[in-house]
């Protein structure tokens, strides 16, 4: 048998990881990050994970404030997209009108196209360059949204309909074999949640995509990388050669820096989120792989 990948000791230097995170996020008054690790790694009920999510959520049901690129406190379906990262990783996921007041929100808030474009309310704060130019229709976000609203199990026939239209207009598997974390990202959320034609032909691909990424370091970092393995589920992870998922793993331990948080490329405002999310991951991945 193979040496499994999460050995004790490698288990206990992510536990010595997640000790020195949570006083970074309490030092960066990020309560729903503290949450969200004691609720994946010391069991921690995940009704206080929502009470925390739930200040993010507007009043027409949306989220706003978990992208950190978008300043405008207005629902925007990036924001929803991690928020429902957050509630697909909980274990015994109470049931609680958060989830349907989402749904409620993409369903009103589609295009025709098949897309989820901004409101005019976003363009009046302060916004990431590359969101300024954001061209809609896109695959990103409509089929991460579709991806996650399904595993939620509160996309509609309609919107999947439309966003099906957009996926076979757009998504291409040179993007998924790309090693490039932006073009893969739609294609391994919609793929993981997502009854695709030609589905192992696509999980291959991306399977091919992650260690091209992994091996030329196209990614960026190794979180990056683990967010992408992680995402994709069970399935993919099978097809993801082990010391590739070991070597991320050690990368991404080694990259917590000395406050306990971990860098980001992007606004350091994102430290809490990225935080949170990988020790988030590590934990799923665990539950996943052997």
């Amino acid at each position: 048998m193979p040496e499994p990948i999460f050995t004790d000791e490698r288990t206990s230097r992510m536990r010595q990881a997640v000790d020195a995170a949570i006083p970074f996020l309490e030092a960066n008054d990020y309560p729903l990050g503290v949450a969200w690790v004691r609720h994946r790694w010391v069991g921690l009920p995940a009704s206080e994970v929502i009470d925390q999510l739930a200040r993010y959520q507007q009043p027409d049901g949306g989220f706003a404030g978990l992208e950190v690129d978008i300043k405008a406190p207005v629902s925007n379906a990036f924001a929803g997209r991690l928020a429902m990262h957050v509630l697909l990783s909980l274990r015994d996921r109470p049931d609680t009108e958060l989830v349907e007041r989402l749904g409620d929100w993409y369903v009103r808030h589609q295009h025709e196209d098949g897309d989820w474009h901004f409101s005019p309310e976003v363009y009046e704060h302060e916004l990431a360059p590359w969101f300024a130019d954001w061209a809609f229709p896109n695959i990103n976000p409509s089929c991460c949204i579709a991806g996650l609203t399904s595993a939620l199990g509160i996309a509609t026939p309609e919107m999947l309909a439309r966003v099906a239209e957009l996926w076979k207009e757009q998504a291409t598997l040179e993007a998924a074999r790309s090693g490039d974390f932006y073009p893969m990202l739609p294609i391994i959320e919609y793929v993981a949640h997502v009854d695709v034609d030609d589905r192992d032909v696509w999980l291959d691909a991306l399977a091919d995509g992650i260690e091209r990424g992994i091996a030329a370091n196209s990614f960026g970092d190794a979180e990056h990388a683990l967010e992408h393995i992680a995402g994709g589920g069970p399935d993919l992870i099978m097809r993801v050669d082990r010391d590739d998922l070991a070597k991320v793993i050690e990368v991404v331990l080694a990259d917590q820096q000395d406050d306990g948080g971990w860098p980001t490329p992007y606004d350091p405002s994102w430290r809490p989120w990225f935080t949170s999310s990988t020790l988030v991951l590590l934990s799923r991945l665990q539950e996943i792989v052997a």
